[in-house]
C-alpha cells in the first residue's frame, strides 16, 4: 500500500483565468489520443498539488524518485475533476476515484493539453507572443520589452526567471520558463486582461523539457551564446542544439539575432525564418558589425543610465538612453527595440515614445 503524502491546501499562486471556459475531459483524451469514459466537466489544468484549483486536471508525472500520482488523493480532497497519467499512474491513482485520462507520455502530450483546456493554441485568440532566447540577457531583454511596449501604449505581459506580469500585476515566479500548464493559463489571463503583446523569457532548458513546444512565437530574439549551462548540456554543441529549433518555422514566425557573440552569425545562417541582425559597436567584431542590418553605438555612460544611438535600414536612427549602466544594457535595449519593429509596431511611434 502506497503512503499517499499530504499537503496543506494553499490558493492558486500561478497567474490562471478567472472565467474560465469549460471543456469535457472526452473530448481532451480525443484531442491528445488518451483513453477515456469519462465526460466529467475540466476548467483548468496543472503539474502541481500545491497550484491545484476546483476543476482543474491533475496531470501526474513520474519523476526521478516519485510518481506524481501519489499526489492523486490530495487533488480530488482539493477539488480536482480528473487525473491525466500513464498507465503506471492510473494504477496508482485507483482510489482516489478521479476519473482517469491515460496516456502513453503525460510529459509529451502536456502542453497540447494545456492548449486545449485554455484555448491557447496558435489559430486562437492570443497576445502578440515576443521571446527571447541566448545565455545572458533574456531576462534583460524581457523586462525592457515590458517596459518599453508599456511605454508606447501598449497593455503588455511578460514572464522571466523573477516574475510574472500580466498588465501591470505582478508575481513572483517559480521556474525560469514556467511549464506549459502554467505558461497557457498565463496567456488566458491576459486574454482576460485584454493584454495586447506578452514578452517571455525562454531558456533552452524549456525546449529541451519540451515547456513550450507547439507555442509559435511572433518573433524570436536572440542575445548570445557563451560557455555556460555546460551542466546540462555537457558541450557548446549540445547547447547550441538546444537553442536551434526556437529558429524554426514550426516554432518562430521571425527572428532578430544579435551578431554580438559568434554564435549569432551560425544561428542567423540556419534559421529557415525572415531574420533580422543586430550588433554593438565594442561588443561584435567589426566585421559583424558591419553587416547587421542594425546598429547600436553608445554614447554616453553616466550612473543615471547608458545613452546609445539605434541605426536602421532606410536611414532610421534613435538616440534613447536606458537607465542602466553598461554596454550590453543598450545592446538588450536594442534588441529588444528591433524585435518591437519586427512585431509590427510604428517606428515613429517607438521613437516618440522613447
Amino acid at each position: 500500500m502506497i503512503d499517499t503524502p499530504r499537503i496543506r491546501r494553499t490558493p492558486p499562486v500561478m497567474p490562471r483565468p478567472e472565467r474560465p471556459t469549460p471543456s469535457r475531459l472526452i473530448d481532451l483524451a480525443a484531442r491528445i489520443g488518451g483513453t477515456c469514459s469519462s465526460d466529467a466537466e475540466v476548467t483548468g489544468i496543472t503539474v502541481s498539488s500545491n497550484d491545484l484549483a476546483p476543476g482543474d486536471v491533475f496531470v501526474a508525472i513520474r519523476g526521478l524518485n516519485r510518481h506524481g500520482a501519489e499526489f492523486a488523493e490530495t487533488a480530488a480532497e482539493n477539488g480536482a475533476s480528473a487525473i491525466l497519467t500513464d498507465a503506471e499512474g492510473a494504477e496508482i491513482a485507483r482510489g482516489s476515484g478521479l476519473p482517469t485520462l491515460v496516456v502513453d507520455d503525460p510529459r509529451g502530450v502536456l502542453s497540447d493539453a494545456a492548449m486545449a483546456v485554455y484555448r491557447t493554441g496558435p489559430d486562437d485568440d492570443i497576445p502578440l507572443l515576443l521571446a527571447t532566447t541566448g545565455t545572458n540577457g533574456k531576462t534583460s531583454v524581457t523586462h525592457l520589452l515590458e517596459g518599453m511596449l508599456t511605454q508606447i501604449g501598449v497593455v503588455a505581459g511578460a514572464s522571466t526567471s523573477a516574475e510574472r506580469v500580466v498588465a501591470g500585476e505582478r508575481v513572483v515566479a517559480g521556474l525560469t520558463s514556467p511549464e506549459p500548464s502554467e505558461l497557457h493559463a498565463l496567456i488566458a489571463r491576459m486574454r482576460e486582461r485584454e493584454v495586447e503583446a506578452f514578452a517571455v523569457e525562454v531558456s533552452a532548458q524549456a525546449v529541451t523539457r519540451r515547456r513550450v513546444e507547439g507555442v509559435i512565437w511572433d518573433v524570436m530574439g536572440f542575445t548570445n551564446l557563451t560557455h555556460e549551462h555546460f551542466d546540462d548540456y555537457g558541450d557548446m554543441e549540445t547547447y547550441y542544439q538546444a537553442k536551434a529549433p526556437l529558429f524554426r518555422s514550426d516554432r518562430s514566425k521571425r527572428a532578430v539575432i544579435s551578431l554580438d557573440s559568434t554564435p549569432g552569425e551560425r544561428i542567423a545562417a540556419e534559421a529557415d525564418i525572415p531574420v533580422t541582425t543586430i550588433a554593438t559597436l565594442g561588443i561584435a567584431t567589426l566585421d559583424a558589425y558591419a553587416r547587421a542590418d542594425w546598429k547600436v553605438e553608445v554614447t554616453s555612460e553616466a550612473q543615471s543610465g547608458t545613452g546609445f544611438r539605434l541605426t536602421g535600414p532606410d536611414g532610421r536612427v534613435l538616440s534613447t538612453t536606458v537607465p542602466v549602466i553598461g554596454a550590453h544594457m543598450a545592446a538588450n535595449a536594442g534588441l529588444g527595440i528591433v524585435m518591437m519593429c519586427e512585431a509590427g509596431y510604428d517606428w515613429d511611434r517607438i521613437r516618440a515614445a522613447l
